[in-house]
């Protein structure tokens, strides 16, 4: 192709991108103004702009990776929605609501050693089998099998045979996995003892090397049972080869917070316990993982347990980018050099 071709290409996706933004102008701009306001920041909106047209970044991740304080070469570190998309695509991940790990009945079942947990599918067991699970067990946690981010999540506490029935009736076919809740270690109940509090891992495997790109921990940031970043939850990253918080957290308006604001546990210099425990189960997981068809970018949320295990909560593919916040820059130009290889 000539110069005079690129440069043509290039003016003309430029140009379309401009165009995308001007169309939806007016309501992000709004946000944008809130968000600033929130933060105490002065940032222009043309500084997004900017951002937007280099690495197609949408409003969260702005503020996210706080790129407002960052050179256009450390912007372009970081892996944006639209980035991982051209990625997934490039190496042939599918993204299918009914394929494992995007549906969490088929995953529970095909990475059932990796839970440390029991768990039963109220659609594949009868009412009698479902009654005696959630006796057994008295507080149950309800998944739905293709839900994300968190939605939908509900415990269920055993009060009577008639409530659990009819519990049951209301779960049969609605397309759910209902699970035994994890007791987790005490080193993590420091931050919040309400919720499960889990560390996501992100990897790329191909046919020689599992690839461990980066570790972010989540905590609901209040009472919630739900830990996820995009239902009221805080996140922190997390060093990969320790296991130790390396900065302040964020919350979900991407306010940076030095204490959990629900125990007041300084989160800077924290330490995940058995960590060398989790990343060899990440590893193993994400080999295994490999063996599916179109599986090899996934990342692993993963629960530390009162006995010292480790367990997977469960694998999401295309796992999003804001596990990226509070580290010091992006995983862009890494995958990016991977998924050159499958």
């Amino acid at each position: 192709m000539s110069s005079i071709q690129t440069a043509l290409r290039r003016t003309i996706s430029r140009a379309m991108a401009k165009r995308r933004l001007n169309i939806h102008d007016a309501p992000k701009k709004e946000q944008f103004a809130q968000r600033c306001k929130v933060l105490g920041l002065n940032a222009p909106w043309e500084d997004y702009a900017r951002a937007r047209a280099q690495i197609s970044c949408n409003l969260d991740e702005y503020f996210a990776f706080e790129l407002f304080g960052k050179d256009g070469k450390l912007r372009d570190s970081y892996l944006t929605m639209d980035r991982q998309e051209e990625i997934v695509n490039k190496i042939g991940d599918v993204y299918v609501a009914l394929a494992i790990p995007g549906n969490k009945v088929l995953f529970d079942a095909y990475f059932d050693d990796f839970l440390k947990r029991e768990w039963i599918n109220p659609t594949d067991c009868t009412a009698d089998r479902f009654l005696a699970f959630v006796k057994k067990h008295g507080k149950v946690i309800i998944k739905p099998a293709a839900l994300y981010s968190g939605k939908g999540i509900t415990l269920h506490r055993y009060e009577s045979d008639r409530e659990t029935l009819k519990t049951y009736d209301e779960l049969y076919g609605a397309g759910v996995v209902v699970e035994q809740l994890l007791i987790q270690h005490e080193q993590m109940n420091r931050l919040n003892p309400d919720c499960v509090n889990s560390v996501r891992i992100l990897t790329y495997t191909d046919r020689d090397n599992v690839h461990m790109l980066l570790s972010t921990a989540r905590s609901a940031a209040g009472e919630g049972i739900v830990d996820n970043f995009g239902s009221g939850g805080m996140s922190v990253a997390v060093d990969l080869k320790t296991g130790m918080f390396t900065a302040d957290g964020i919350d979900q308006d991407f306010r940076r917070i030095a204490k959990h604001p629900l125990t007041g546990t300084v989160l800077k210099g924290f330490q995940v316990p058995n960590w060398d425990k989790a990343l060899e189960i990440t590893e193993r997981a994400a080999r295994r993982a490999y063996t599916l068809p179109q599986c090899r970018w996934v990342g692993w949320d993963l629960a530390f347990l009162k006995d010292g295990d480790v367990a997977i909560l469960e694998g999401n593919w295309r796992p999003g980018t804001l596990a990226q916040n509070t580290h010091e820059k992006g995983i862009y130009r890494e995958l990016l050099k991977l998924s050159d290889k499958l």
